[in-house]
């Protein structure tokens, strides 16, 4: 999705004019995102929440066994009402946004061959004196709550981790008469969960993160919709 990602600068974008277009064709590739806990609610009800192979991000899939999104329609348009925020805030990024690390200073850089800035007309990123115009301090606010959210959601989720209950499963998905076998992704192991000790579920129950796994299980119904024809 970022092809030429550089350091957000007054001086060198200074003449750089935002459009905001409706195409997605720019995520056709992007087989995966970052979730943050904020989302899971909403996201679940489309997506497949699943973790990594390594570590305990929560991230929602887009496509399992072929190589374009699959809720990104030929026209470009996104096929489901919510659009997870890693979509939403390209083409801004942080430099350390792919590390996700409690950093109180980060660098706000944009992916300058996107398509939001090809037509050379839309709105100033910078006033005349080179101050963030408001749609990029928009953009910056919203570059630092997500981060801020992500950092949140990966302490919480580090848990998982640290007591051993993601694991990596083969699914079986029946779909048009077909069966597929799906993995390369960690879920909850219900079998491991339920043999933590009651002061850790309790835990859980208080800090919100039962409610995460809930979530994430009822979610992995949505693989169907992915698995392709």
């Amino acid at each position: 999705m970022f092809k030429k990602i550089e350091a957000l600068s007054s001086v060198t974008h200074q003449n750089l004019r935002l459009t905001r277009i409706n195409s997605f064709d720019f995520a056709k590739t992007v087989l995966n995102a970052p979730l943050s806990a904020s989302e899971f609610s909403t996201a679940s009800r489309y997506y497949p929440i699943v973790f990594p192979d390594k570590g305990a991000s929560p991230m929602v899939l887009f496509a399992l066994n072929q190589k374009t999104n699959f809720y990104v329609n030929d026209d470009g348009t996104w096929k489901i009402p919510y659009v997870p925020a890693h979509i939403r805030r390209y083409p801004f990024i942080l430099a350390d946004s792919g590390k996700i690390e409690a950093k109180k200073n980060f660098v706000v850089c944009i992916d300058v061959e996107a398509p939001h800035f090809a037509a050379g007309q839309g709105d100033p990123l910078f006033t005349a004196d080179g101050a963030p115009a408001d749609i990029t301090q928009n953009a910056i606010e919203f570059l630092k709550k997500f981060h801020q959210e992500l950092i949140a959601t990966q302490t919480l989720c580090s848990e998982l981790e640290a007591h051993k209950v993601l694991a990596e499963k083969n699914i079986t998905i029946k779909k048009n008469g077909k069966k597929s076998v799906i993995s390369g992704f960690r879920c909850i192991d219900m079998e491991k969960l339920n043999k933590l000790k009651d002061a850790v579920l309790a835990k859980w129950v208080r800090n919100g993160l039962i409610s995460l796994i809930n979530i994430h299980l009822q979610s992995l119904a949505n693989l169907k919709a992915i698995v392709g024809p």
